[in-house]
């Protein structure tokens, strides 16, 4: 370490500030090679052979992903106009862009019932619009017409269920909740489960399974699924760490419910 102290004293102003620079650099490949969770080796690349093995990384992995201000897309300029010209362009030009745009800036606004009118028109034209057929089961899901809400969201889902991340089948689940359907709500939580089966999607299963009064499910749910995250690798037990912590609370819960059904059913007999 002191050899390194010296020679990096010893070296003129411009070979500091390269190396001072290479070191930022190299410390910013290692953070973003923890964010992406890349495989083990990277890390061994970008620390043992310096100075290139930072550089490696950089065009191997990060500048592929790497985005210039030039290269953003022209419909990030939308998101900053004022609603009142979203309005304006609406009345002006009320092309589908421009209904969607305002409707998008109303929803996030709370102003449900404003929006829904421009997303109905906007499925007039476009019948399978998915963003539009989501973002009008949520205006029917917030202004307490969850009936409604059924038909947009189960299109959507029969078009395309992988959507967003599977994001309409959690609308489901909340729409049939708020219809009153649990069980139905349950089927909605198996069919995301299924398609999608992470450690999050089945602590949310177990969580209806319960709600269901399923406590026998959803405790062998719970066991199977924290069995495959202890041998999952270490970056992704990371990654899931809160949903392990979840499923634990959750399995406690289901193997309370379920002994307590054991001892209802012993004592009726």
């Amino acid at each position: 370490m002191d050899l390194f102290t010296e020679l990096f004293i010893d070296a003129s102003p411009v070979a500091q500030i390269l190396s001072l620079l290479q070191l930022a650099f190299t410390v910013w490949m290692m953070v973003d090679a923890y964010h992406r969770q890349v495989e083990l080796f990277w890390y061994w690349v970008i620390l043992l052979f310096q100075p290139i093995g930072a550089w490696v990384y950089f065009f191997a992995i990060k500048f592929r992903t790497l985005r210039l201000p030039s290269m953003r897309p022209a419909i990030s300029r939308e998101s900053k106009l004022s609603l009142a010209e979203l309005r304006y362009r609406v009345d002006r030009t009320p092309t589908l862009a421009n209904r969607f745009a305002l409707a998008e800036r109303l929803l996030e606004n709370g102003a449900h019932p404003e929006a829904t009118p421009h997303l109905e028109a906007v499925l007039a034209i476009e019948p399978d619009y998915c963003a539009a057929l989501h973002a009008l089961a949520v205006c029917w899901l917030a202004t307490g017409a969850a009936e409604q809400a059924v038909a947009p969201v189960e299109k959507l889902i029969h078009r395309d269920h992988r959507w967003a991340n599977y994001r309409a089948w959690r609308t489901l689940i909340d729409v049939q909740l708020a219809r009153g359907r649990p069980a139905d709500a349950l089927a909605a939580c198996r069919g995301l489960e299924q398609r999608l089966p992470t450690l999050e999607t089945k602590c949310l299963l177990a969580k209806h399974l319960l709600d269901n009064g399923i406590p026998s499910e959803a405790a062998q749910l719970l066991d199977q699924a924290l069995e495959d995250h202890h041998f999952t690798p270490w970056s992704a037990r990371w990654r899931n760490r809160r949903w392990a912590r979840k499923a634990r609370r959750l399995l406690a819960e289901a193997e309370k419910g379920e002994k307590t059904r054991g001892d209802v059913q012993d004592s009726q007999v």
